[in-house]
């Protein structure tokens, strides 16, 4: 336990503050109250109605709590009120059991039988007989309810509206002149605002800072601060939920949170339908990668608690914020971006529908972990021997596990094209040690690189463009501290990854031109958009046959032709490319260009919107014949 600064409060857990009390209420050589301080929403009052009630109502050495709450309270009556309020309402509980009478019945039925003034009918007919007053005060009328054996708990200390003197000379009465065992609940470092100055003369409705402190001397020995363990938190508040995501969902649900920030009751009892949707979408009932889940589901929960305590994920507050954060930023907001159902429901105010939870948690996890199981056991393979943190006879499995998580057999996504270059680096690097051990050499590891490439050339290529150092399409500035090896086999991928992609979307342009050149124009201005300032689509395009595109042309609207020209043109998608075409290459696109402008030539335009395309069509065919 840890003492809070000048507070004098001890920082505890269910568990100690429990003990604390069943010490405290076997005390009977000593006059005290205790209090029970903590922050707004940490669960004092849930902690009270159930783990402590539960505890000592439980057993032989039964203690009975009565819980009342000073909210708004003005005077003692009020107080007193509260306090028979809360005795009337736990005695009565239950006891509409039997269905023949309602909650109301019975508690009405219950303060006609003990008075709702305390003996109510025989006072009233001793009255009329004598002709006095026999009502009870009010601090009486408490000391005959609350029984030596229970507990009043007086909740919402800091909100009551008592004057000071007056609120603690009623609990100082209780625990002294009625021997009374009291727990006030309250935040008091805000009871502390409320009673500090308000203007020049130091004093404020409530009483004094320094009254305050000998008031509290007197009555109040000791002091606990409540701070549960996030873990019985989060299992007291969602746990009936999270067991029906999967079994470990509390313990990563307490975690998410944790990262969070101080857990709050309240914000969590709010994340209640969010997760309720994350059940009934179906998406962790059998997951066929349950790590990855489990990864989507933490950060899920995690997004979830900020936003049900009112964080928004907001842009960098400086230009120098963006610089140093924005990489973090960016990722962050992306994420509870994709995480939509989240702001539906506590920014937009929207209910929680399980099918569009689906919907996000399938796209997030395809956009944020796309690396199954296999390939994340890749990755840690090739972490270990760039990091020589192996032994010589864990070599064949870790290249076997390595070359397995390239397009592994369970059909869980394979490692991204991202790591190729370092995977290879990195089994290339031991590959003379270990001859022995590895026979084939990184001859495996190539031939599944190969066949992955093969298979999605356009990803391979996406990689490529991203990561053009490690692709070794640009050379490495070795003026660093480090270096990066250049292998031939790199070189060789690259190029069958450029090559193969290539000769796809040739065939793809070649077989619409030929079955379906209404969609040519379409599939044209595609394919030159989808990779900005590359050379891939002219390859593409000085396949295709002069005379097949040539009669396409003729063919088409004009929206579709204004596309072709667009995509021909220098000032259009066309730009700078052909720069970066080989000599070779830029030969072959100077004579298509030749051809297709002989074609146009020959033909006869019709109407006037093919005279005016035609004529800039050739212009452009012209600039690329002449490079």
């Amino acid at each position: 336990m840890k003492a809070d600064g000048g507070q004098g409060a001890a920082k505890m857990d269910e568990t100690s503050i429990i003990g604390v009390v069943r010490g405290y209420l076997e005390d009977r050589e000593n006059s005290y109250a205790l209090m029970l301080t903590g922050e707004w929403g940490c669960g004092k009052t849930y902690f009270v109605k159930h783990a402590l009630t539960e505890n000592l109502e439980a057993g032989e050495s039964r203690h009975p709590v009565v819980v009342a709450s000073a909210y708004g309270v003005k005077d003692l009556a009020e107080l007193c009120g509260a306090i028979e309020a809360g005795f009337i309402s736990k005695c009565a509980i239950g006891r509409a059991d039997s269905g023949k009478k309602s909650r109301k019945d019975s508690l009405v039925e219950f303060a006609k039988d003990t008075g709702v003034s305390f003996l109510g009918k025989k006072i009233r007919e001793l009255e009329k007989k004598a002709g006095v007053d026999l009502k009870m005060a009010p601090l009486n009328a408490v000391n005959l309810i609350i029984g030596p054996e229970a507990l009043l708990v007086i909740d919402d200390v800091e909100r009551c509206d008592m004057g000071l003197r007056e609120l603690l000379g009623a609990v100082d009465h209780l625990v002294v002149g009625c021997g009374k065992k009291v727990i006030l609940v309250c935040n008091e470092d805000e009871w502390r605002k409320r009673i500090e100055p308000k203007d020049g003369k130091g004093q404020d409705a409530r009483g004094t800072a320094k009254e305050y402190e000998n008031l509290i001397e007197k009555t109040v020995w000791r002091k606990c601060r409540f701070e549960p363990s996030v873990d019985s938190v989060v299992e007291r508040v969602l746990g009936d939920v999270l067991r029906d995501v999967y079994p470990e969902a509390i313990e990563d649900a307490a975690s998410a949170i944790r990262e969070s920030g101080s857990p709050n009751f309240r914000s969590l009892g709010k994340m209640r339908p969010v997760l309720v949707g994350m059940v009934k979408s179906g998406f962790f009932a059998e997951p066929a990668d349950p790590e990855s889940a489990r990864a989507v589901f933490r950060e899920a929960c995690g997004f979830a608690a900020g936003a049900a305590k009112g964080k928004r994920i907001e842009p960098p507050s400086s230009r120098e914020d963006s610089v140093l954060r924005g990489g973090i930023f960016e990722s962050r907001r992306l994420k509870y971006a994709a995480l939509d159902f989240i702001s539906c429901f506590f920014e937009r105010c929207e209910g929680v529908d399980p099918e569009h939870v689906r919907f996000c948690l399938d796209d997030y996890l395809a956009t944020f972990h796309p690396d199954g199981p296999a390939a994340r056991e890749a990755l840690r393979c090739i972490e270990k021997i760039r990091d020589v943190a192996f032994r010589d006879a864990e070599i064949p499995g870790l290249v076997e596990a390595i070359v397995a998580g390239i397009a592994p057999e369970d059909g869980s996504r394979g490692l991204s094209f991202d790591v190729y270059p370092d995977a290879l680096r990195a089994v290339n690097g031991i590959a003379d040690d270990f001859a022995d051990a590895l026979p084939g050499g990184t001859a495996p590891l190539i031939e599944a690189m190969e066949s992955s490439i093969g298979r999605d050339p356009e990803s391979a290529v996406k990689s490529i463009r991203k990561n053009r150092v490690e692709w070794q399409e640009i050379p490495f500035d070795s003026s660093g501290t480090y270096a990066i090896p250049v292998l031939e086999e790199i070189d060789r991928l690259r190029k069958l990854a450029l090559t193969t992609l290539r000769e796809r979307e040739s065939r793809s342009l070649g077989n619409v031109l030929e079955n379906a050149h209404d969609q040519f124009a379409e599939k044209l201005y595609l394919t030159f958009s989808k990779l900005d300032d590359r050379s891939e689509p002219i390859l593409s395009l000085i396949s295709l046959d002069a005379s097949l595109f040539m009669r396409a042309l003729e063919k088409m609207s004009p929206g579709d032709i204004r596309l072709v020209h667009r995509a021909l043109s220098p000032d259009g998608l066309m730009g700078s490319r052909p720069a970066s075409l080989k000599d070779e290459d830029r030969k072959a696109l100077a004579a298509w260009a030749k051809r297709i402008e002989s074609e146009i030539g020959e033909v006869e335009a019709k109407e006037y919107y093919q005279r005016i395309y035609f004529e800039a069509i050739s212009r452009s065919l012209d600039e690329l014949a002449h490079l």
